[in-house]
């Protein structure tokens, strides 16, 4: 049934693209990379800019799907976090012929995470 209104499909926001094959994640919806290919750490404020002006336009339907460089994936989902109050990731999975896990972290689960994590302190 046509609404009349437009509807905008999710798109799947990709840290860092340094050549892996994403299709799987295509599933989820259009590909948007954030950075691509060597990034460099002299700037962090270069980054973190870089980062946040990428993810602008994302909604809280959209996936962030962490690939590559650890600092970019850790700005990202906290940029995240606070734009839209819960990150839904998807993270590469090789013992599932390599599709993605979906974990989504809000501020409804976030306390319930770090009890498990805690849990053998």
């Amino acid at each position: 049934m046509d609404t009349g209104g437009t509807v905008r499909a999710s798109r799947v926001f990709v840290t860092n693209f340094a050549g892996h094959d994403y299709t799987k994640a295509e599933r989820y919806g259009e590909i948007v990379y954030i950075t691509k290919g060597y990034v460099s750490f002299f700037s962090l404020d270069r980054i973190k800019y870089r980062v946040c002006e990428a993810l602008q336009g994302s909604t809280e339907d959209d996936w962030l799907l962490l690939s590559g460089i650890p600092m970019i994936c850790v700005v990202a989902a906290c940029y995240w976090l606070w734009k839209h109050d819960k990150v839904k990731l998807l993270v590469h999975d090789k013992r599932s012929d390599g599709n993605y896990r979906e974990l989504i972290i809000s501020d409804k689960n976030f306390a319930d995470l770090f009890a498990v994590l805690n849990h053998g302190a």
